[in-house]
């Protein structure tokens, strides 16, 4: 893995800072939660005591402590906005709520809802009663049987009051009472304050009554009754202290609560039952708050609580139920967090009890939306990711910098320490970074120190050749002596032998001392040669005239341009060049074989090319045949080679400024190439 990468990855592990943050901003939020809940908890205790103050301006009959009861005929009044159309249908009282069943047995099911305006109670009655028995002309309604709706009335005064709704054909009809004449009977009285629409269905019938508030105290008892089967449904009893109870909000408390709240917040106010008593304020965000929640969207992502187990909210337009209400209602104040049913979207409510003489009368019920704590959490998320993402991307940014610099820097000592032993054994002492005070710097000058080592051993080995021939010259001359002057006194015929093998040895090893001594020569002619303007062709004519006498067993070949072909160079180097390619290409040219000779203009360049018959190199050693001291000749015949001669043909090409190569020919044989510069 290179020292780039490493950077890279070592860079990105302050993606961590986004994680951390990540953690943070969940410690956060549960932090602000909690703050949240204290605050909204505390502001409902403070309405909830102010409300305690007044409990007159909070409960329309502070006296009555007797719980709801559905069976008893209690029912909750919702407010109505505008005043609905009296015709048999709900759709207009704009009330988010289904009726209420009555109480009752025997199969007859009546289902009630009311609603009141300033002036009016509402009541909206549907009835399933298939078989429809219509009033009769004079209607005596304790022994006639008929479908009617008994309503008992307790008056402002106190006093109870009975009416009853019948009618022979559906449509808007009036309120009867039953009245004494003073002939002792009962008669069929119509109340024209009291109106009503009878509408008729598949089902039954739906009554949609209207009462003025003048003729109706606090309680009212509702009863349906089926005439065919003497079935009804309604409260058992009507009792002047229990059942028939009217709870509704109370009027001016709204008005009182919105004084204490802020935007944002809906505060409702209920009796001991959770019935609501009055409600202001509601949940709506502001508009910077959907600009927050538009902009941190996306990173919710990687702080999102679960919230999946937190209790859904129990959504009734009558009442507040839920675990902080009934805290309340216990005289605790408490708050939750709920999820709203429809979006899931989080809401904090907060409850207190209203205290009268002690006890808990009632609650005060705070409502937030979550999005405000979510805007306060995503505002603080969007700047520590903002942050931590600049910085990850300038730690990236710079070590990838860094990474690159030192990755050229380290290419260059690498390129460096490649080419620091050139192709003619020569050495490069200077190393790049060497000046640099830093750890590659300190590896360059240790690449310094051991190339010069190497240098100084390269420079023993070089002149080893020369030192030994020198001082071998005299001892060998020795033993040459010692058997010239053994044989000239005569030896017996069996120790010709040992004489003559002795003698081919110092033959032998004398050849091998003027060979060391001849590389050593040329390198030290090389370094000393004087460079002239000569004619190239020329030269090449004479010499190879002096090879076809030299080996007239060998046929020779030159092909050279036809006009003069001059050029810059020791013409003694180029001829010893020739010299060394010539021997080697006689060693392996079959006789009568064909040796050629070949000069040809290339571009800016002569090639100078040696060519012969016989058998091909092998492809694994043409790239080896110009080293030092490389011998792939493999006895064919006795004289001694030492793999010095093309090596001393490439010093030569090199010391001209040129390049020499290898090559098998297509025919057979070999051809050798040295490219030399033109002038």
């Amino acid at each position: 893995m290179s020292i780039r990468l490493q950077l890279l990855i070592v860079a990105l592990t302050t993606l961590i800072l986004p994680w951390a943050g990540c953690q943070y901003a969940r410690e956060l939020e549960t932090a602000l939660r909690v703050s949240q809940e204290h605050a909204l908890e505390a502001s409902a205790d403070t309405i909830a005591h102010a409300l305690s103050a007044e409990p007159s301006r909070v409960f329309r009959d502070v006296e009555d402590t007797v719980p709801f009861s559905q069976d008893e005929g209690d029912f909750y009044v919702f407010p109505l906005h505008t005043q609905p159309l009296l015709d048999g249908y709900l759709e207009d009282w704009d009330v988010p709520a289904d009726p209420k069943p009555l109480p009752g047995a025997g199969g007859h099911a009546a289902r009630l809802q009311a609603g009141f305006t300033n002036r009016y109670l509402f009541l909206y009655l549907e009835v399933d009663d298939p078989h429809f028995i219509a009033e009769p002309a004079d209607a005596h309604p304790d022994r006639d049987p008929f479908d009617r709706v008994d309503l008992t009335v307790e008056r402002p005064d106190g006093s109870l009051e009975g009416y009853f709704f019948a009618t022979g054909a559906p449509g808007l009809i009036a309120a009867q009472t039953v009245v004494t004449g003073d002939d002792g009977i009962d008669r069929a009285t119509s109340e024209p304050r009291i109106q009503a629409f009878w509408l008729q269905t598949s089902r039954g019938y739906h009554l949609e009554a209207r009462l003025p508030w003048e003729l109706v105290g606090s309680r009212v008892w509702i009863e349906a009754r089926d005439g065919g089967a003497l079935a009804r449904s309604g409260p058992a009893r009507r009792d002047p202290v229990r059942g028939g109870r009217l709870f509704m909000p109370t009027p001016g408390l709204s008005d009182l609560l919105a004084i204490f709240i802020r935007p944002g917040t809906r505060a409702t106010a209920t009796d001991a039952n959770g019935l609501k008593l009055g409600t202001a304020g509601s949940l709506g965000s502001s508009a910077a708050g959907e600009e927050a929640d538009a902009g941190g969207t996306w990173y919710r992502r990687f702080v999102t609580v679960d919230t999946s187990s937190w209790p859904l909210q129990a959504s009734s337009p009558d009442r507040m139920v839920g675990a902080s209400v009934t805290a309340a209602l216990a005289g605790h104040p408490a708050a939750e967090w709920l999820r709203t049913s429809g979006s899931q979207e989080l809401l904090l409510a907060a409850a207190a009890p209203i205290l009268v003489d002690g006890q808990a009368r009632g609650t005060v019920v705070l409502e937030q939306a979550g999005d405000q704590l979510l805007e306060l959490r995503d505002r603080a998320l969007t700047r520590l990711f903002n942050l931590t993402l600049l910085a990850t991307a300038l730690a990236v940014l710079f070590a990838f910098s860094a990474a690159s610099l030192i990755s050229l820097r380290i290419g260059r000592l690498r390129a460096a320490a490649d080419s620091a032993v050139g192709s003619d054994g020569r050495i490069r002492l200077e190393m790049p970074e060497s000046g640099s005070g830093d750890e590659i710097g300190a590896l360059a000058r240790g690449f310094e120190r051991l190339l010069a080592r190497l240098n100084e051993h390269t420079q023993y080995l070089r002149t080893l050749g020369g030192k030994l021939a020198h001082e071998l010259r005299t001892p060998l001359t020795i033993v040459r002596s010692s058997l010239d002057n053994l044989e000239s006194e005569g030896i017996r015929e069996d120790q010709q032998g040992y004489v003559t093998r002795a003698r081919e040895g110092a033959v032998r090893l004398q050849s091998i001392l003027s060979a060391l001594g001849a590389a050593a020569r040329v390198e030290e002619s090389i370094r000393q040669a004087e460079r002239v303007n000569f004619d190239l062709r020329e030269l090449l004519g004479s010499a190879v005239a002096g090879y076809r006498d030299a080996f007239p067993e060998k046929r020779f070949a030159l092909d050279t341009p036809p006009d003069a072909c001059f050029m810059r160079g020791a013409p003694d180097l180029i001829v010893q060049l020739l010299d060394k390619l010539v021997e080697n290409a006689v060693d392996f040219c079959p006789d009568s074989g064909l040796i050629t000779v070949r000069l040809v203009r290339a571009g800016s360049n002569y090639e100078l090319a040696v060519s012969n018959d016989g058998p091909p190199i092998p492809s694994a050693l043409l790239d080896r045949l110009f080293e030092s001291l490389f011998e792939h000749r493999q006895g064919r015949d006795t004289a001694p080679h030492f793999g010095l001669g093309l090596y001393i043909v490439r010093l030569i090409g090199e010391f001209h400024g040129g390049a020499v190569r290898a090559a098998n020919r297509p025919e057979g044989g070999a051809v050798f190439t040295v490219v030399l510069p033109l002038i």
